[in-house]
């Protein structure tokens, strides 16, 4: 509020000055120019409060939309920020592999920050993808477990923490996305 009042009084300071201090014996004009500078004034504050409010909530929905499977695995699982994103996108890079483009298209557009985590994943080296076509083809769920726990490991997270995740994103992706898309989800990663 005090702002508001400094702003007001530089701008009838400016007004007046700029007036010549009412010369012509035009006092009524000058309190007129005053009150139209204060209106302008009012206004430009309050759309600034309304801008500041506006990105502030932006900000809020857009971190919560973002980092919330993220939190969630954080504090469920006690691992790192890097861990979460990067184990989260490791299973939907699996799911990715075994899903439907078109559904995996819609199971990406359902859930917040899927892009983030898909870039987290760790890359499978070429020792992890003979590792993996020695367990089975990528569509099979043994190939799929064993490159998952791979990118595990890659993430310092020990290979038994992918059956801790998967169940996590299940979840997630049930309430943010619904149960259809869950069960895609789960059968892509062929879990019971």
């Amino acid at each position: 509020m005090k702002k508001i009042n400094y702003i007001k009084m530089g701008i009838l300071i400016l007004t007046l000055s700029g007036m010549g201090c009412a010369t012509n014996g035009g006092s009524g004009n000058v309190v007129g120019s005053v009150d139209s500078g204060l209106a302008t004034v009012e206004q430009t504050a309050q759309s600034g409060r309304q801008a500041i409010e506006a990105g502030t909530t932006a900000a809020r929905s857009m971190g919560t939309s973002q980092t919330g499977l993220t939190d969630i695995l954080m504090n469920q699982l006690g691992v790192s920020q890097q861990q979460a994103l990067g184990g989260a996108g490791a299973i939907f890079q699996a799911a990715k592999t075994n899903m439907d483009s078109k559904a995996f298209t819609n199971l990406s557009q359902s859930v917040p920050g899927m892009n983030e985590m898909l870039s987290a994943a760790p890359k499978m080296s070429n020792v992890t993808s003979g590792i993996s076509s020695m367990m089975g083809d990528a569509n099979n769920a043994l190939g799929s477990m064993a490159s998952l726990a791979a990118s595990f490991k890659q993430l310092n997270l020990s290979p038994d923490m992918v059956g801790q995740f998967i169940p996590v994103v299940t979840d997630y992706v049930r309430n943010t996305s619904g149960q259809a898309m869950a069960n895609l989800l789960q059968s892509a990663l062929r879990t019971p």
